[in-house]
C-alpha cells in the first residue's frame, strides 16, 4: 500500500447566497489545482448537495480540505472518511471529474453515513454516474 495516498470524502450544501453558476467556477478551480498538487477524484452535485472525494498526497489534501470547509458556497460541511487509501487510485484519471445527478435522494441517503459505509456506498453509486 502507498502509505503516502490519503483519500477524504465530504458532504455539503450549496450556500444560501451562491449562485448555481458559481459550480464552474468550482470545478474549474479545482481541475488546476488538482492537477497541480497531485489530487483526484471526483465532485457530484445534485443542485442543493455536494459530495466530494479526493485521494492523493495527506497534506496537499488537507490543506485543500480546510479551504473547502471554509468557503461560504459550502454549508453543512460534514466529512465522512478520512484516512489511508489503497494503493491504487479511484479516480486516477480525473483531478476532478464532475457529475450532476438528478435525484437529490441518492446524495442525501449518503450524507447521514459516515466512514467505511459511506466510503462503500459511493464506490457503488460510481458505476451509476456521468462523470465528465
Amino acid at each position: 500500500m502507498n502509505s503516502n495516498l490519503h483519500c477524504i470524502l465530504y458532504h455539503s450544501k450549496l450556500g444560501p447566497d451562491a449562485p448555481l453558476s458559481c459550480i464552474s467556477d468550482i470545478i474549474k478551480v479545482a481541475r488546476s489545482f488538482n492537477a497541480a498538487h497531485g489530487l483526484t477524484g471526483v465532485l457530484v452535485f445534485d443542485g442543493q448537495h455536494f459530495l466530494q472525494y479526493l485521494e492523493g498526497p495527506k497534506q496537499p489534501l488537507w490543506d485543500l480540505l480546510v479551504r473547502i470547509a471554509q468557503d461560504p458556497r459550502h454549508v453543512n460541511f460534514t466529512l465522512q472518511h478520512q484516512g489511508p487509501s489503497g494503493s491504487e487510485r479511484v479516480f486516477r484519471n480525473w483531478s476532478m471529474g464532475y457529475a450532476l445527478v438528478d435525484d437529490a435522494d441518492p446524495l442525501a441517503d449518503l450524507g447521514e453515513l459516515l466512514g467505511e459505509e459511506a466510503l462503500a456506498k459511493l464506490h457503488a453509486m460510481v458505476p451509476t454516474l456521468d462523470i465528465a
